[in-house]
């Protein structure tokens, strides 16, 4: 009996297990959260990131340009190119350095293109995929996706850029069509023989991710820490209300019951009544019933002496009536005339003698009045 695991080992265990899978369960539903948090504001900054570009752009497009080409018109050769103000992403290119060296975080940003005119703004493989897949796919606008560089995450997106007009081939078709300045400054060989609706550039954007999810990792730590403690604590008072309420009352009922069952004096014993209402319960109809019992057990002598008495007399009883009751049985061969009996070993014996050999009966002889008459009929009367 006392090899079997005890009832709070199964309760404490199951308990040890259900707290210990919902504190998992809750840590990393946590974690999931807070990385997920970490891509929507990586998305935002992302958002962020172009807007200011674009906007960077549109203020070239819109504003300066159109403002400097009509001022210097009258003066501006035709070779003439000055790429701070005639090209919006040198300038985009420029201050998104000042912004690196201003800002601690590795962002990254660049507007990329497959054999670009500045080799700042060439593609890497991954970006000329997206390139090409923009010239076959046109529904094709962007992707975001998590990536992992040198060991590091990053949030990337990757969105399409400009497409090649009309307007733009005096600058992308042949060098000869282009500023001389131009060809100086970037070559004759790269960002020419371009055509009209070609996908020519993707704007590339990365905001890491590393230390949010290491913050996010530190902060599962901590929120674990946490968890264990609390459930230290939670099971040592469970286990000390457990052990007053339930395992103390079982414990103590158990031991009376083997004390008990071992040593019939102990009957009549009773419990102290416990806290709980069930245990109380339990042990009082355990006490009543010790009560009872012992209460049998010192008038059980007593019967059993009545009772045998009982049984004594009615032996004797049935005894007397079985003395009673012997009788002849089966067929007894008797003579018709001299009524004698043959017996087991056929021999012919008088009916008195027969009966009296097998039954307690006794016999005395006298004479009927019919053989009265016959034979003594002067003494009849």
């Amino acid at each position: 009996m006392k090899k079997g695991l005890s009832l709070g080992f199964y309760f404490n265990m199951v308990l040890v297990v259900v707290l210990t899978c919902s504190a998992i369960f809750i840590i990393r539903e946590i974690k999931f959260q807070e990385q997920n948090q970490a891509l929507a504001e990586a998305e935002t900054k992302s958002k962020l990131i172009l807007d200011r570009n674009l906007a960077i752009h549109t203020y070239f497009s819109h504003k300066l340009k159109p403002s400097v080409f009509e001022l210097s018109d009258s003066v501006r050769p035709e070779s003439y190119f000055e790429p701070a103000w005639m090209s919006s992403t040198y300038a985009v290119r420029e201050i998104d350095k000042n912004f690196k060296a201003l800002n601690d975080e590795d962002y990254y940003y660049k507007e990329c293109a497959i054999n670009a005119r500045s080799p700042e703004n060439e593609a890497d493989e991954f970006e000329k995929d997206f390139i090409q897949k923009l010239n076959i796919n046109k529904d094709l606008k962007y992707i975001s996706l998590v990536r992992q560089l040198n060991g590091n995450f990053f949030y990337v997106t990757l969105r399409r850029g400009e497409v090649l007009e009309e307007s733009c081939l005096k600058c992308h078709s042949t060098p000869e069509n282009a500023p001389k300045k131009l060809v100086e400054t970037y070559g004759s060989s790269r960002s020419f023989k371009r055509h009209v609706n070609e996908v020519i550039s993707a704007i590339s954007i990365r905001v890491p991710l590393s230390a949010a999810y290491a913050k996010a990792d530190s902060f599962s730590r901590h929120l674990s820490m946490v968890f264990i403690i609390t459930l230290a604590i939670i099971f040592a008072v469970h286990y000390l209300i457990f052990r007053l309420l339930v395992a103390g009352p079982v414990a103590h009922l158990q031991d009376k019951t083997l004390a008990i069952s071992q040593n019939e004096e102990r009957l009549g014993e009773e419990l102290p009544l416990p806290l709980s209402r069930e245990f109380r319960t339990l042990t009082s109809a355990f006490n009543t019933m010790s009560l009872k019992l012992r209460h049998h057990m010192n008038h059980l002598e007593d019967r059993v002496s009545e009772r045998t008495s009982e049984l004594t007399r009615s032996n004797d009883k049935l005894q007397r009536a079985l003395d009673e009751i012997k009788t002849i049985q089966g067929i007894i061969p008797i003579c018709m005339y001299c009524k004698g009996i043959r017996d087991d070993k056929g021999y012919w014996n008088q009916l008195e003698k027969y009966i009296a050999e097998r039954s307690d009966a006794q016999f005395s002889h006298s004479i009927c009045d019919k053989c009265m008459q016959k034979h003594y009929p002067e003494d009849a009367d």
